[in-house]
């Protein structure tokens, strides 16, 4: 007798609810609608920063960054100042997958950003966008790769084409890309629900968030890139892929008992327009004598700039199998090439207090160059919150010419955010670059210092596959189930619930050192803390990982990947 699953989650990476709530009303997504009025919806509020990497990880391990230990796609190097790309490995702390292992069910998870390696789960896992390649061992238990490749042939793990949509021929090719890849994994999902079903099992779509960051303007009247001829073409692109999960999230529920099943549709932050404001964070360090640096002669200048084109020109052109080549031959190539395209390996670490790493990959954070932590470290103790409060005044005074406000309309400090043993390698400063006051951020170049900090771009169509979409705090929460309120507003979610969540609907302990708490509001059952059963965590745990590191040739493989999905230009 086949399982039936107790919980069914279906990750909509990147829904958006000011999309999804009038497409609900206008009868353009019905089974989504179907869900909300038989159960609830609402908001779910992302983690600080609002990235994949940390957003997946938070909703997997119901704890902040600062325990689960991932912030964004890289981290620093042990040694220095480079940058090494995470992966699920990194996590420091158990999964709810385990968890629930531990607690005798067995689980499912398909395409779960940030769980390659996969898990030695009871059940089965299939690694998300941290998987370097169809070729990687990306699959657990190792057999079901085979057979899933026998019945579906290799799996498609992004779209293609992203990374070179110079026309709108070649958009409209990565669209057929885009749902081709939908369509297997959606295939993929129904299969393993009917074959091989798990009592708590998640499915998870990238390509609203694809398709967002890349079409947003076509939607947007108002978009600063927004390109009449071609939003005649692309104008309901968003829509179409909205429309096709919410297909796919029809014909999952066809497949489960909903007497016994509870179905939580989550995304791990929402979208929204970019901003047409452009801040360049180590020049606005420059400018305030936190950062310099090295004084180069002409010839060396010269040769900097012949590498900082040859990278961006072989970045562009090369094939994934001539990249990974280049690792094999030249192992610190690729390191050394990005650190001279953002003049990031031009500072002079003897004279900056405070830095940020303007690779594409990262985002608006500030470390501060601490003595006795950092290699070069200049700055003391006794000076922190001096460069801090100086670091801070400098990004509140770059004002927009427009209405003379601040353009960062926040500045975090670390311990805002974060806590946990593992808080000490976040920024030292995070910039809010989502909400109400929202910007871009490019590399700060050697020779440029006295520039303006900011930029405005022009309205005009885009030329090259540049984001139009961008992520905001919020996602969405949609649930229903035998003990799931129905047709109520879900208020005051948060990302970080729905691990303590999933545990408390199931009658299972909560580790006491989770973050999150219960979301009481979706049951309809008495309930109150008090009736939540907490447990110590383990003190040793296997993860079912290892500090997982990527080899060159895997780091080029995974660079590729972040180029296709727009993360790296």
């Amino acid at each position: 007798m086949k399982k039936a699953p107790k919980v069914v989650i279906i990750g909509l990476d990147a829904a958006t609810q000011h999309l999804l709530e009038p497409w609900v009303k206008e009868g353009k997504l019905p089974h989504l609608a179907t869900l909300i009025q038989e159960g609830t919806g609402g908001l779910l509020e992302s983690v600080i920063q609002p990235l994949t990497p940390a957003a997946w990880t938070t909703f997997m391990t119901g704890k902040n960054p600062g325990k689960h230990g991932i912030y964004n796609y890289t981290d620093p190097t042990p040694e220095g100042y480079g940058m090494i790309y995470t992966n699920g490995g990194s996590r420091k702390c158990e999964s709810i997958w385990k968890m629930l292992n531990r607690a005798g069910l067995s689980v499912g998870v398909m395409n779960t950003p940030f769980t390659f390696p996969p898990e030695k789960v009871d059940g089965f896992q299939i690694s998300g966008c941290d998987t370097p390649s169809s070729d990687s061992a990306f699959v657990h238990p190792a057999g079901l790769k085979a057979e899933v490749e026998k019945t579906f042939g290799k799996l498609r793990l992004d779209a293609n084409y992203l990374g070179a949509m110079t026309s709108l021929k070649k958009r409209a090719e990565a669209l057929e890309t885009l749902k081709a890849c939908d369509e297997q994994w959606s295939q993929l999902a129904l299969y393993l629900l009917e074959q091989h079903p798990q009592d708590v099992m998640m499915f998870t779509f990238m390509s609203i968030d694809t398709v967002q960051h890349h079409f947003w303007h076509y939607m947007d009247n108002a978009h600063y890139y927004h390109d009449r001829e071609g939003a005649k073409l692309f104008k309901d692109a968003i829509l179409q892929v909205y429309q096709r999960l919410d297909r796919t999230v029809g014909q999952i529920l066809e497949r489960l008992d909903l007497a016994q099943t509870s179905v939580f549709c989550v995304s791990d932050h929402g979208q929204e327009a970019v901003s047409d404001r452009t801040i360049y964070v180590n020049r606005i360090l420059s400018q305030a004598g936190l950062l310099a640096y090295k004084s180069i002669n002409p010839w060396q200048s010269l040769f900097v700039s012949l590498g900082r084109s040859t990278f961006s020109f072989l970045r562009k052109t090369l094939s994934s199998g001539q990249k990974k080549l280049l690792a094999n031959v030249f192992p610190r190539l690729r390191e050394n090439a990005e650190g001279m395209a953002t003049s990031y390996s031009e500072i002079d670490w003897s004279k900056t207090m405070a830095y940020c790493n303007e690779s594409p990959t990262s985002s608006a954070c500030v470390m501060i160059n601490l003595k006795g932590l950092k290699p070069d470290g200049i700055v003391e103790k006794a000076q922190y919150e001096a460069v801090i409060k100086k670091a801070c005044e400098a990004f509140y005074a770059v004002k927009d010419p427009r209405n003379g406000k601040s353009v960062i309309g926040r500045v975090y400090r670390r311990d805002e955010l974060y806590s946990g043993p593992h808080a000490y390698s976040a920024p030292d400063l995070t910039l809010q670059w989502w909400g109400d006051s929202p910007f871009n951020t490019r590399p700060s170049l050697r020779g440029e210092e006295n520039l303006p900090a900011l930029t405005i771009e022009e309205a005009r169509p885009l030329v090259l596959p540049e984001w139009s979409g961008h992520h905001t705090i919020d996602g969405i929460i949609i649930a229903r189930g035998p003990c799931i309120k129905q047709n109520v507003k879900c208020m005051g979610a948060r990302l970080i619930d729905m691990a303590p969540t999933i545990l408390y609907l199931l009658n299972l302990p909560i580790p006491d050192d989770m973050d999150g708490k219960v979301l009481f509001q979706l049951f309809d059952r008495p309930t109150r803390e008090e009736s939540v059963r907490y447990e110590s965590n383990p003190v040793e745990i296997n993860l079912g990982t290892d500090d997982f590191v990527y080899s060159e040739e895997e780091a080029v493989l995974v660079e590729e990947r972040l180029k296709n999905l727009g993360y790296l230009e």
